[in-house]
């Protein structure tokens, strides 16, 4: 199994041949984000975004790594932007409503969660009971 460190090695390599490809970045992006290198992350995302506006990967993944670095306000911008991509994106629906409620956005984050409850038929809600009651 490779590390990280050695998979990021190969990326940073691969930007320097492929500055065009989209993928380069957002792997590079994602393997930084594994690292908790949370600024580099949004870097190589955001590069990614610029050679394709319409990833919605790359919106979340921002998104995450802003939480991260407690720029909560461009976290929600972010993963809101995801969502504008794909109204059914179910873990940016999740990932925003667990932002929102620990910013104390209670009723907005419980529809954010409940979007997302309503648009999964996996078993990420196990265990979670989600009401506005």
């Amino acid at each position: 199994m490779k590390k990280p460190i050695d998979n990021l090695s190969r990326s940073t390599t691969a930007t320097k041949t492929n500055s065009g490809d989209m993928q380069v970045y957002f792997e590079r992006g994602i393997k930084k984000f594994e690292l908790q290198d949370y600024n580099g992350s949004i870097s190589d995302l955001t590069k990614a975004i610029e050679i394709d506006p319409t990833n919605k990967w790359c919106y979340l993944y921002i998104g995450i790594a802003k939480m991260s670095i407690v720029d909560y306000p461009g976290a929600i911008a972010n993963i809101s932007q995801a969502i504008k991509l794909n109204s059914t994106f179910t873990a940016a629906y999740y990932s925003r409503g667990i932002l929102k409620m620990e910013l104390g956005q209670i009723n907005s984050g419980l529809l954010d969660l409940n979007k997302a409850r309503e648009l999964s038929d996996t078993d990420i809600f196990e265990g979670i009971n989600i009401s506005n009651n």
